[in-house]
């Protein structure tokens, strides 16, 4: 049967099932008190249909794409939707607020639905850009730059770039394209890395190979300190060394990343003020609650309210700050309950289980190395921001891939696991790159 005129599976309207659920829950916990207004109505109604139209073009041009990643992606989008809508049901200036912010971040997800078949697209042609790493890797410094130099300033981060009526977050896409660099880097250098130094029965990292590599994500990491994007800097750190070890997995190579890893945490806490000041909030908030404490400490409060089942405190969206991007878990488990927000780790953690199996059933070696890069991309931000939302780690800033509001964020994450899906699923080419 032409897989375009089967009907639709049940797995592809999951995410508009998990935004008719989360609203019926709203409208449950509100009662007659609160109707949704007209900006959420338009987020809602875009978080509905855009996964479906999603859904069907990707029946056209991607018939193999592995639909459990296309739909776990878009609920943790009707998540965030869901959960914007439902802080917007706050009284006063708060709620006019995370209104308008659902708004837009329905706009974003409609946005980062179009992108996401871009990236199916764009899959196939991904051995393009073998022949260009230092241009890629370019381009992500030179984005970075540029907002040093012509960005602006939000909560002490030199974050944005805007472009006529576009803003948007430039160290969100140089992720990406650093990621894109590495896996190129190890390519193209594979045999030599994979053969170590032996001193005796002990196995070594070939440097020689490794240094440049390094010394080009210390260069891109130092940008992303400068504009004091702290959490960027991590991000790409740690996704550049679990692409190392997912490819490499030799215990030269382990050792290797985890000694580089601890340094780089060791230098950044002893020279960045900003670093020292979240980890002495993170270990003890009570020592400075209405400080650098403050945001721990009513996130702690706030996440405790909502419970087992949800229904918390209907100020948590005025009382705890960056709820909508940083600390987007905490909204999930106080309007939702902690179930909802264990889901919703289980949904992260089933997405990067679904990108890395893609990847591995890539057609060639540098795919397979491509797939897990920007994989690891995404693993390392979840862990980052969860552990940090429930303080097992400090707090970095990044947001949750796509249930927290960031269009940058939404827009490139989407984008990123249209590739990885385009990777298993586009068609066979007679050209194979050399494994």
């Amino acid at each position: 049967m032409n897989l375009q005129h089967r009907p639709m599976r049940f797995i592809e309207i999951l995410p508009t099932l998990t935004a008719a659920v989360g609203i019926a829950a709203v409208q449950g916990f509100s009662g007659s008190r609160w109707a949704i207004g007209s900006e959420a109505s338009v987020a809602l109604l875009v978080t509905i249909v855009a996964p479906l139209a999603a859904a069907i073009l990707l029946r056209r041009v991607s018939p193999g794409s592995d639909l459990l990643l296309i739909s776990v992606a878009g609920m943790l989008v009707a998540i965030g939707s869901v959960t914007l809508i439902a802080l917007s049901g706050e009284a006063g200036a708060a709620g006019e607020f995370y209104g308008a912010i659902a708004f837009r971040h329905g706009l974003f997800a409609g946005v980062g639905y179009l992108a996401l078949l871009a990236g199916v697209l764009a899959a196939t042609r991904v051995d393009k850009v073998i022949k260009y790493p230092f241009t890629i890797l370019g381009i992500a410094i030179t984005l970075t730059l540029a907002t040093v130099v012509f960005g602006s300033t939000v909560n002490g981060a030199r974050l944005w770039l805007q472009i006529g009526a576009v803003r948007f977050q430039p160290s969100e896409v140089a992720r990406v394209l650093i990621a894109i660099f590495v896996s190129i880097y190890l390519y193209d250098r594979r045999h030599l890395i994979a053969a170590p130094w032996r001193v005796g029965s002990m196995d070594l990292v070939f440097l020689p190979y490794l240094l440049p590599l390094l010394a080009a994500l210390s260069g891109a990491a130092a940008v992303l300190v400068l504009q004091n994007d702290l959490g960027m800097a991590a991000l790409v750190l740690l996704g550049a060394f679990a692409s190392m070890v997912a490819v490499f997995t030799s215990r030269a190579t382990l050792g290797f990343a985890i000694a580089l890893l601890g340094l780089a945490t060791i230098g950044a806490y002893v020279t960045v003020e900003r670093v020292r000041d979240r980890v002495a909030g993170w270990l003890n908030p009570w020592d400075d609650p209405a400080g650098r404490g403050f945001q721990f400490v009513q996130a702690d409060y706030g996440f405790a309210a909502g419970g087992v089942f949800g229904g918390g405190s209907s100020l948590v969206g005025a009382n705890v700050p960056e709820i909508h991007t940083d600390l987007i878990l905490v909204g999930v488990g106080n309007q939702f309950g902690w179930l909802t927000a264990v889901g919703l780790v289980s949904m992260l953690s089933l997405l990067v289980c679904r990108c890395a199996l893609a990847s591995l059933r890539a057609r060639n070696r540098f795919e397979v190395m491509l797939g897990l890069s920007l994989t690891g991309v995404i693993a390392i931000q979840s862990i980052l921001i969860v552990g940090g939302t429930l303080r097992v780690l400090p707090l970095t800033g990044l947001t949750v891939p796509l249930a927290s509001y960031g269009g940058s964020s939404i827009t490139v994450t989407l984008f990123t696991i249209g590739v990885i899906a385009g990777l298993r699923a586009s068609p066979r080419r007679t050209h194979r790159l050399l494994s």
